[in-house]
């Protein structure tokens, strides 16, 4: 849809997206602010955490003491940068105090990254609502919730076996394999919708749930990783918290070699598997934000990247020269870990790049490829990097918002597309959609036909 925009709105956007002033003031005596971090204070420079934070939040939001309801969720926003939840929050503290050009500008950067709300029904930002900047900005970030991209329908899959939560490509059988929870299944989907079971939990192989799944057909290997977690229909509190990767023959399926995470006091659940050209294999812990490694010729897991920053861990990917490896945090964002160098930092980009709720992520063509779930509206997007591979230097949307787009996760790459789940957010029903979306260059209409017959596809 085409809009018009006058003049004063133009001129408008443009000092949005600039830094602050600090002479404009709000009809409540409150100063708008030039940086985030003002209106509160930490004492002896140790940041309150966010749990903290959430109880100042709502203490003060009570008290309709909105100056420090906006101040506690400015900095909850500067410890989670991607987070929506307090940056519309602190739309509405601004609305509550009338600050009204600080409220435009976050509504214009949440805009900027694509996010959707509709806050013409929000009733803490009625004092901004009256103005044609408002419904501008608002009906852009309206339509940011409209369907956009391509996911065509590869297979659906029934939940007999408990959630699908392991994805990846076997060239050597020309099948998905696919792990799941509640069952510790390993299945073997074919494109034309055939089912195997390849392997299940048991006391002889010593499985759990599965978490994560590569298969390497250059060295003929099957890498998991699985952990004892209460969605395992088998789970015993006796073995709560462990976790190991596991090492078979990709062809026979028998075991080589298991690796358990190293016995250290802490409750484990290993996550997503990223393996290099050479043979290392990286994963990660949810619960203690340890990455791990099993260098080629190493002989054990062991901890390789930690970091008190990185708190939330969600996803893992690596470079196949093993240059760059990619993990993602699910309020901050991505760090980039140097594995030679032994160095990190995080993944930049354009302001217009939100690297929030990330659950999945792949390499694959100098490309990054993120799923982000449970925020609006759920998108898979596609990251060009530079040379360096540690900034982003375009960001293409590939799929968003679509129908039957609940809850997108666990993304591999294969021949020019990504393949994922989708239906993954309903509360463990099935049938669970695998789909596929090209790599973005010019987007054709959005379409979701998972009722079709789509043609199997050959072994890209």
């Amino acid at each position: 849809m085409t809009r018009t925009i006058t003049l004063g709105i133009a001129a408008l956007l443009l000092l949005l997206a600039s830094p602050l002033h600090s002479q404009e003031a709000s009809e409540t005596g409150a100063p708008e602010t030039t940086r985030e971090e003002e209106p509160i204070r930490s004492v002896q420079n140790e940041e309150p955490s966010i749990e903290e934070l959430e109880k100042q939040s709502q203490e003060a939001y009570e008290a309709r003491k909105y100056t420090r309801y906006y101040g506690a969720n400015i900095r909850m926003m500067n410890q989670r940068p991607y987070e929506p939840i307090y940056m519309k929050r602190v739309i509405e503290a601004c609305a509550l105090l009338e600050r009204r050009r600080t409220a435009y500008h976050y509504m214009l950067k949440m805009q900027q990254q694509g996010l959707s709300y509709d806050l013409s029904e929000e009733p803490d930002a009625a004092n901004i609502r009256t103005t044609e900047l408002f419904d501008y900005l608002n009906n852009l970030m309206i339509e940011a919730g409209e369907p956009a991209g391509t996911a065509q329908p590869v297979l659906t899959m029934e939940d007999d076996h408990g959630t699908p939560s392991a994805l990846t490509w076997d060239p050597s059988r020309e099948r998905f394999l696919v792990g799941t929870l509640g069952e510790g299944a390993i299945l073997s989907l074919a494109p034309d919708g055939g089912e195997e079971v390849l392997m299940k939990a048991d006391v002889e192989n010593g499985l759990w749930a599965i978490k994560g799944l590569h298969a390497d057909m250059e060295r003929n290997r099957l890498w998991v990783t699985t952990s004892a977690i209460p969605d395992f229909e088998q789970y015993s509190p006796a073995d709560r918290g462990r976790a190991a990767l596991f090492e078979f023959d990709l062809t026979t399926l028998k075991q080589v070699n298991r690796f358990n995470v190293p016995m250290d006091g802490f409750l484990h659940d290993l996550g997503s598997i990223a393996v290099t050209d050479e043979g290392d294999v990286y994963t990660f812990d949810y619960v203690t934000s340890m990455v791990y490694r099993k260098a080629t010729n190493g002989e054990a897991l062991e901890p390789f990247v930690g970091s008190k920053e990185m708190d939330s861990l969600s996803a893992i990917a690596v470079s196949y020269d093993n240059r760059r490896l990619y993990v993602a945090d699910r309020y901050k964002g991505i760090l980039v870990i140097d594995p030679i160098e032994q160095s990190s930092v995080m993944l930049t980009g354009p302001e217009t790049l939100n690297l929030g709720r990330i659950n999945s992520l792949a390499f694959g063509e100098k490309k990054l490829f993120t799923i982000q779930s449970g925020i609006r509206p759920e998108r898979v997007m596609q990251l060009d990097l530079d040379e360096m591979g540690s900034g982003v230097l375009e960001v293409l949307p590939m799929a968003s918002a679509l129908e039957g787009f609940e809850g997108p996760g666990m993304v591999t790459y294969k021949g020019g597309f990504v393949y994922y789940f989708t239906n993954l957010e309903k509360g463990g029903d099935g049938p669970f959609a695998l789909v596929r979306t090209p790599l973005a260059t010019a987007q054709d209409k959005p379409e979701f036909m998972l009722d079709s017959n789509p043609e199997p596809e050959s072994g890209e």
